[in-house]
């Protein structure tokens, strides 16, 4: 039995998020099927991050077993050729027995992009979201600070039924490219749409919405304000580390 893992990129804008769900079009889903054309085996595969319904990747991990004899090189071609478009597989190789794409993940990294210009652009819709008032990054630079570290994230999550959503926040990076802005948030697990929100909060902090100090309460849940849940099209997962 070969371990394989293989790193893909995708479009998620179509799909259902990376989780296989009955009757549901799922990028696990679209490669499992994939996996029963080429190799004739029923194999389950285990992705580094659960991505959301409408959210992309870059750098998704996955890891496999199989008794299949078709070389990697020949594996990864065959497998593109039944994949749909929006999913591509970058690389794929044998690997050491006990390497898991999600357990083995040290740190991961998600990049929010916000369009922060006057008149939308037809071709950014799935892969940013239009925000077209002023953005102060300053103000936002300062908000992120409130957020990174040890907290409890259930405020800043749609897991409200987890028993336990204390995660620690390694990372948040803000920078702006033309009239793109860009936010980076780094930690070794996430809860369900937890960078969406971060993502919603800072950008209310930056329109002068909300006050950067409002996440200490927004954490202990004692004001009535709620982060912003950002659209799904504006998430991508573009980093995993072992």
């Amino acid at each position: 039995m070969l371990n394989i893992r293989l790193t893909m990129e995708y479009d998620g804008s179509a799909y259902k998020g990376w989780q296989k769900q009955p009757g549901k079009q799922t990028i696990q889903g679209a490669l499992e099927y994939a996996l029963i054309k080429v190799t004739k085996e029923k194999i389950t595969t285990f992705g580094a991050s659960r991505t959301d319904s409408g959210v992309h990747a870059l750098c998704q991990t996955v890891t496999f077993e199989t008794k299949t004899k078709i070389p990697p090189k020949n594996l990864k071609v065959a497998l593109n050729d039944f994949l749909p478009k929006d999913i591509f597989i970058k690389k794929l190789e044998k690997i050491k027995a006990g390497f898991h794409a999600r357990h083995s993940a040290k740190i991961k990294t998600y990049r929010f992009t916000v369009h922060n210009e006057k008149e939308r652009k037809i071709f950014l819709k799935n892969i940013a979201w239009h925000w077209k008032y002023p953005l102060d990054l300053a103000k936002m630079r300062e908000t992120a600070k409130y957020l990174i570290g040890r907290h409890d994230y259930r405020q800043f999550s749609c897991d409200e039924e987890r028993e336990n959503t204390v995660r620690t926040l390694d990372k948040i990076k803000i920078f702006r490219k033309k009239g793109m802005v860009y936010i980076d948030v780094t930690a070794k697990s996430f809860l369900r749409r937890q960078v969406r929100m971060i993502a919603g909060f800072l950008v209310q902090a930056g329109g002068h919405r909300v006050k950067p100090e409002i996440a200490k309460e927004i954490f202990k849940g004692t004001t009535g304000i709620k982060p912003l849940v950002a659209p799904p099209g504006g998430l991508c997962l573009i980093k995993i580390k072992y």
